[in-house]
Formats: C-alpha cells, structure tokens, sequence
C-alpha cells in the first residue's frame, strides 16, 4: 500500500472533454500576458493611393491600448493625440437629420505603434506615477504622420 491512489490517473485532466471550463481559472489560461503587441486587435486593410495598408478603427486601437473607445476619441478632442490622418468613406445618404457624417476614423499601423512604445515610455498603466505631460508633448512632436 505504498503507492498514492491518484497516481491511477495518470495524466487525465482535470476535467472532461477537450475544452476547458469558462468559469474555472486553471494555471494554463489565466496568464495576463498579451497574445501579441495588439492585444488580438486586428488592422484592416484598405487600399490608400493604390497601396494595401493596414488600418486600425478607433475601437481596434483601443483594444491594443487596452483603453475604451471613448477615450482614445477624447483625447483627440482633447488635442492630445492628433486626429486621425484617414476615415472610411462615409455612409450614402442622411443618417440623422442636420448631422455631418464624416466616416470611421482609421490609424496607421506605425501610428498604433508609436502610441503603444509611447504608453509603456511615460507609464500611463502605472496609474501612480504616470507622465502625462511628458507624453503629450512626445506625441506633439514625434506622431507618424500615415
């Protein structure tokens, strides 16, 4: 009677089926690291002056910064970050009465990169000791511009 019973099992997991539990946090899935620099936000490409270029819609770049939508759009009403250098095509016809629609805002790989190199530079995850004016005047003067 030496032997530990559980050794039995082997190498069975921990439970049943090929697909983990959704609910269940185990060693293998709760990892916070990023599956890549984007966060699973994918660009879409979209023909500019006859070239294939990947684009990032504002709720795209959000993912990748790990921010909401509404914030990337305020601080470019802010002046924070500059406007966006290119938009989708807007809708044919009048979608609500008296408003101008201008079409989805699109950024530039090299500008989603740069912002991504600029958020980890002055700490802005670091909600102590983040440098916002350091970082505003590092987008002022270095922003890609497509």
């Amino acid at each position: 009677m030496g032997k530990d019973p559980l050794d039995l099992l082997g190498d069975l997991p921990d439970w049943p089926g090929s697909t983990p539990p959704k609910n269940r946090k185990t060693a293998k899935y709760s990892s916070k690291i990023a599956i890549d620099k984007y966060n699973g936000a994918k660009p879409v490409i979209y023909k500019i002056n006859g070239v294939d270029r990947p684009m990032f819609s504002v709720g795209k770049l959000a993912k990748a910064l790990g921010r909401k939508a509404d914030t990337i759009r305020i601080w470019e009403h802010k002046g924070w970050i500059p406007r966006a250098t290119y938009r989708t095509p807007p809708p044919r016809g009048e979608q609500l009465p008296g408003k101008v629609i201008k079409g989805r805002r699109l950024y530039s790989q090299e500008q989603v990169d740069f912002l991504i190199e600029a958020l980890e530079k002055y700490d802005i995850h670091d909600t102590r000791s983040p440098d916002w004016v350091e970082l505003r005047s590092h987008i002022q003067h270095n922003w890609p511009k497509a």
